[in-house]
């Protein structure tokens, strides 16, 4: 990818979705706390204490202060080095010709070898200073810095990518976890409706207007509502389970959630979507970006290092050249002083043929990472079509549960109503009660499918913080 192919405005939309975030998180934990007065959990609430301790967060954030910490280390790059030195010691003077392979533990005496062998020491003292500092480098640490920068830039990428990416998890369980809660309702009703009937039947049974194999039937009903209401709550159980694991509690978690998803819908009104400011392609963009910075530097690791330095050094021994001592204190403090100050550079002769292959590895890498940020651009537009597919059939399927609803209890009320004429069985009490059930709860999980595949559509086209606002 060139730079003509770069979508325009990375850094300023990096800059407003990070500044969106850091509202939307003051704006969830203001709206956290009212709720937690009221009892109650909203998405925006899951959502908000999902980003603050999920595990996934904590790592990407942790990746962000290292990226950080990077940075400031090529940043340092650029400072002086200094080193200074002072000692003073007691040794003998014994020295001889020839040479002697580097190593750490014998210690290297100045001056000539002399004639002779004494233990006789002498003190020995010396202090000074170097500075060195490498003055220009043809842009090699500036390119170095523009890298960790940019590798700073992919991490905080990553984690508004593992935010958005979490955020998603949390409204799919909490969605599941709320249609789950409108079924276990439902199956209360029944019960409930169930019981009643019953009430009735055994009445009817006792004065001898309807079998006793009626009330025999009704109570194997109520059995099996009640069995299902039992299975009901252990599935909700589960979901809300599900739901506990990004808040960081799993174990027996139990919320009231937002029930007026169940009763309203979402506004049909959506911001303008664009797959350039979606998290994963900022983070995919952000990844080309990191790996193209790598790549200009590794071009000019091989070239030359100019460097200034100055050295300063003082020294004193008790020991003289013709083998004497001067005795005494002598030694004690440096009375013999020299000075450097000079220009060098450095250059590696065969350091560009390795960083001519260094550079070809990265812009492999650079190319992989521009079909990446294509993938994930289609991906994207591949997910907001089905969202709106997903959508349109969700809005269209709310308007007509409402009337099989209404249909069916009609129909359960004249099956009732039948039943006590004595112009139906009490089998069809039974079909009225299971297709009541039946509706209540595609009525109520139908506007659910809406809120879910309005949400789909947000996080698909990079509007999951403003659909979340809207639930505040």
């Amino acid at each position: 990818m060139n730079q003509e192919t770069r979508p325009k405005g990375h850094g300023l939309r990096s800059a407003r979705l990070r500044l969106i975030w850091t509202f939307a998180l003051c704006a969830f934990s203001t709206s956290w706390l009212t709720a937690q007065d009221a009892g109650s959990l909203s998405l925006a609430d899951a959502v908000r204490q999902a980003w603050a301790q999920y595990p996934t967060i904590t790592e990407a954030r942790a990746g962000v202060n290292v990226a950080t910490s990077e940075t400031r280390v090529q940043r340092d790059a650029y400072l002086p080095h200094a080193s200074f030195h002072a000692e003073v010691n007691r040794a003998t003077r014994n020295n001889v010709l020839g040479m002697m392979m580097p190593n750490q533990t014998i210690t290297p005496i100045n001056g000539f070898a002399l004639s002779g062998e004494s233990w006789q020491s002498a003190f020995g003292t010396s202090i000074g200073m170097i500075v060195r500092w490498e003055a220009y480098d043809f842009g090699s640490r500036r390119a170095r810095v523009l890298a960790a920068e940019a590798r700073e830039k992919a991490a905080e990428a990553r984690l508004e990518s593992v935010r958005y990416e979490l955020a998603d998890r949390v409204a799919d369980a909490y969605f599941l976890a709320l249609a789950s809660a409108r079924a276990e309702s439902a199956a209360e009703a029944t019960v409930q409706r169930w019981r009643t009937t019953q009430t009735a039947v055994d009445a009817l049974v006792q004065a001898g207007l309807r079998p006793g194999a009626d009330g025999a039937r009704i109570r194997v009903e109520l059995v099996r509502a009640e069995t299902e209401l039992i299975q009901s709550r252990q599935y909700t159980r589960q979901r809300l389970a599900e739901l506990g694991q990004y808040l960081g509690k799993p174990e027996a978690f139990t919320a009231s959630l937002d029930q007026a998803m169940a009763t309203v819908l979402p506004s049909a009104e959506n911001a303008d979507a664009s797959a350039a400011t979606h998290p994963l392609v900022q983070l995919r963009v952000a990844e080309w970006s990191a790996v193209s910075a790598s790549v200009k530097a590794t071009e000019k690791e091989w070239l030359p290092r100019l460097e200034l330095f100055s050295a300063a050094n003082g020294r004193g021994s008790g020991a003289r050249i013709n083998g004497t001592f001067r005795g005494g204190l002598e030694g004690l403090y440096p009375d013999i002083g020299n000075w450097a100050a000079g220009v060098g550079i450095t250059v590696n002769l065969f350091e560009r043929k390795r960083a001519r292959t260094r550079t070809e590895v990265l812009s492999a890498h650079v190319e992989a990472a521009a079909s990446r940020q294509s993938e994930a651009e289609l991906q994207l537009r591949t997910l907001a079509e089905q969202a709106r597919l997903q959508l349109e059939a969700a809005r269209e399927i709310v308007t007509k549960t409402p009337i099989a609803l209404a249909a069916t209890r009609e129909l359960e009320v004249q099956s009732q109503a039948r039943y006590r004429a004595g112009l139906g069985d009490i089998t069809e009490i039974a079909d009225a009660q299971r297709a009541l059930r039946q509706a209540e709860v595609e009525d109520a999980v139908a506007r659910i499918h809406v809120w879910r595949a309005s949400f789909a559509v947000a996080a698909a086209g990079g509007n999951l913080v403003e659909f979340l606002e809207r639930r505040r």
